[in-house]
This record gives C-alpha cells, structure tokens and sequence, in this order.
C-alpha cells in the first residue's frame, strides 16, 4: 500500500493530494503515481457530494477525469459511475431541480471510460431515467447511453417485495417508453422515422413490453402516418380496448369529427381517475360544442373545472367564458352522459368488442358473402381468395361441405382477430 494511499485512509486527503501531486510532477507516466492520484481527487469529490458543495464536486470531477486513467482501471471507472449517480440522486430529492447542473454531469459521464452492460452503466441511466420529465438533456442522454448497452437483468421484471407480489417494469422497457416521450415531445418526422424500425424491430423480440407497440402508434399519428398509426391501434386495442388512452388516441387518428367523438366517448366510459382522463374530457368537451351538442358540452366542461379546482390546478379563462356563455343562453347541462356516452360508443365496436359494463352491449360481427377457388392445406384447413382478402376456413366447414381443393365456393365471412399472426384477419363463417 503506498503511503498515498495510507493518508487517504487516515482521512488526510490535503497530505495525500500534495504528496500524490509531487511524485506525478515527477513522473507523470508511472501509472501507480497517476493511480493514486486519481484515487485521492475520487477521495475530494465523494467529501463534496451535497446540495451545498455540488460545484466543488463538479470541479474535482473534471481533476479526476482530467487524469485520464485508462480503460483497463476497471474498479476505478465502475466507482466513478457510482459516485456520479449517487450526487445525481442526491441532487434529485433536492427542492429544486437544477437543470444545468444535470448538464455538467452528463458531460463528465461521457467522460468516463466505464463499459457498458455493467452494473455501473446501468445505474447511471437508472438514476437519469429519474429526470425524464423535467430535464431536457434526457433525449440525448439516452442516444449517448445507447440501448445495446442493457445488462441481461434489465430486461426482466423486479420484485419490489419478499412476497414477490409487486413487480416493478424492467428497466429497459421504462426507458424505452421514456424516450418514446421525448420523441413525440420534440422529434422530427424524419427522426421518427429513423427510430421506427428498431423500436418494431425491439417490439418484436420483447412482445411481453405491451405498450410498445403504443408508442409506436404513437409516434407515427405525431409523424402524420395516421392510417399506420390506426392499423397499429385497432390490434392493440384488442387486448387494452378497456384503457381510456387508447381510445384517445385513436380517435385523433380520424378527421371526421363524429367518428372522433366516438372514440372520446369510448375511452371516457372506460374506468380511470377523472385525474388521469381530464384531458380526454375536455378534449370530448370542445368537440361536443362543435357539434352542437351544447348540453351535454356544457356537463363536461363542469366536470373539468370541477377536477381542476380539486386539484388546485389552474382553470383558464376559456374553460369559464364558454360555462358563462352557455348560462347567458339558457343552456341547461345533462345530468350525465354515461349513457349518451355508451350510445356514441357503441359505433366503435367494429375497432374493438365492447367489454365490461352492464349498459355496454357487443355487437356481433357482421357477415358478408365471397366466392372464389379455395386452396386446402394438408392439415385441412383453407383459403379463399376473395376482393384482396384471404379468408380462413376451417377444416370442420370443409369437410361437413365435403369440398374439394381448388374447387369454387361461396359462402359467408366476418372479421376476425388473428392471435397468432398478432393481426386482424377474416373467418369464414358458412361455405357451400
């Protein structure tokens, strides 16, 4: 152990710098001496690591880095990382978020020459993943860290109990919907479209991230591809039709206003907090009255001042002045418009059946006729080709029909869902 190291030990880091600082002026190549100084200003920046002394701990950062340790000083590089996202945390629970300060550390953490797919890489993005929604360097960020660099652990779920019974998101999918969030907040379209691909290509491999493929949607309607975006959303639909946010969004994928207020009303009878939704009802507001639909407009323009106000979140002048303009008019609001709401939505069920809720109904598919030659396949089943369409057809149809392959049929077909095929599709249904 050298005698650096011991007065580093002893807690008198000014000795230990000063004697660190002689034998480096002396040789400054010798990697023991470049060691220990490194060690000794690791040493200063951790006794830094507050509120009150973070600029002191900026500056013995940039000694540190500026001693330019090489990559195979693993544990030091491994430690530095921690030490950056220790002050990074600490400065997060700080009363006030300091912006540039984030942009100093991001500075020296592309500094540092700590590998990635290490638990050391994966905590500093752990702990940034914190600043999401309020630090604006969060997007680069992400594209400096690079999504390859993810630890085979960062893919998986993790208990946030003994019991095992809270699972908390893998880390590589909170991320990914994270930056989702910056791209829809500030991407180009032709920036989207670069990303695009690997995030599918990502979706793909990871089908149990399930709101992936939403971003994806997403990012596509805020790329104007709205007829992608809707295809994307009819499927996911299928399996989180009961989540307020997808008929959100789906409903801006449609120009036509009263198919618009369709999707609106679908998403605000599904269950969520008015505090999560209130976007959603005071989007489905303004539309109303664009539709003249003054009363029952008016009701949910109460209903959100009604939830702001609770909030203590501010109202806006607009908000008022249409309440005050419909009072001067003599328009009396509805009691409620769940069930005017539940009749609106009934016209999305060709998207996605109506489920849950005893006042909801779901309507059956409806059939419609084809002909053409069916192919049958060894296993029994086949296909039909018919108005650009491959319509499935059992193999009980074909054989209680007694059909024969390559013959020409007709029948009666619906939409169907393709589980396997993660798709939409169309079922035969009658075949003679």
């Amino acid at each position: 152990m050298s005698n650096v190291t011991n007065l580093r030990k002893a807690g008198n880091l000014d000795a230990a710098y000063r004697l660190a600082k002689e034998n480096l002026d002396r040789d400054p190549q010798d990697i023991w001496n470049r060691r220990d100084m490194a060690w000794v200003l690791y040493d200063y920046a951790k006794q830094k690591a507050t509120v009150a002394t973070k600029q002191r701990f900026l500056r013995c950062i940039d000694k540190m880095l500026e001693n330019d340790m090489p990559s195979d000083e693993e544990i030091f590089h491994q430690s530095a990382a921690f030490l950056i996202r220790g002050m990074a945390a600490t400065m997060i629970r700080a009363e006030q978020q300091d912006i540039q300060f984030f942009d100093s550390l991001f500075q020296y953490a592309q500094r540092l020459k700590t590998q990635p797919k290490t638990p050391a890489y994966s905590a500093l993005m752990t702990v940034m993943l914190r600043t999401k929604n309020w630090w604006t360097g969060f997007r680069k960020f992400c594209e400096w860290w690079n999504f390859d660099s993810f630890m085979d652990e960062d893919y998986k779920s993790s208990s946030t109990s003994s019991d095992d019974q809270t699972k908390i998101m893998p880390l590589a999918e909170r991320v990914l919907m994270a930056y989702c969030h910056c791209l829809l907040d500030s991407a180009t379209p032709v920036e989207i479209a670069d990303f695009l691909p690997w995030l599918d290509n990502f979706s793909a491999q990871h089908r149990n991230y399930v709101y992936l493929p939403f971003f994806s949607a997403k990012l596509l309607l805020r790329a104007s591809r709205k007829d992608e975006c809707l295809g994307k959303l009819k499927i996911f639909a299928k399996k989180k039709g009961g989540d307020f946010w997808v008929w959100d969004v789906i409903g801006d994928c449609y120009d036509d206003p009263q198919t618009r207020l369709n999707c609106y009303a679908r998403g605000l009878i599904c269950k969520s907090k008015p505090e999560m939704s209130i976007k959603l009802r005071e989007k489905t507001a303004w539309l109303l009255r664009t539709l003249n639909h003054h009363p029952q407009a008016m009701a949910e323009l109460l209903r959100v001042v009604e939830i702001r106000r609770k909030n203590n979140w501010s109202v806006g002048s607009a908000l008022t002045s249409a309440i005050d303009t419909y009072r001067a008019q003599g328009i009396t609001p509805t009691a409620d418009n769940k069930d005017f709401f539940q009749q609106l939505a009934a016209n999305t069920a060709s998207i996605a059946p109506l489920i849950g809720g005893k006042n909801i109904t779901k309507n059956k598919p409806q059939s419609l006729n084809f002909e053409g030659k069916i192919t049958i396949a060894p296993q029994g089943f086949g296909f039909v080709r018919f108005d650009g369409k491959n319509i499935f057809v059992a193999a009980n149809l074909i054989q209680s029909a007694n059909i024969a392959n390559h013959s020409t049929v007709s029948g009666k077909y619906i939409s169907a869902f393709d589980k396997k095929k993660n798709k939409d599709g169309f079922r035969a249904v009658k075949i003679g």
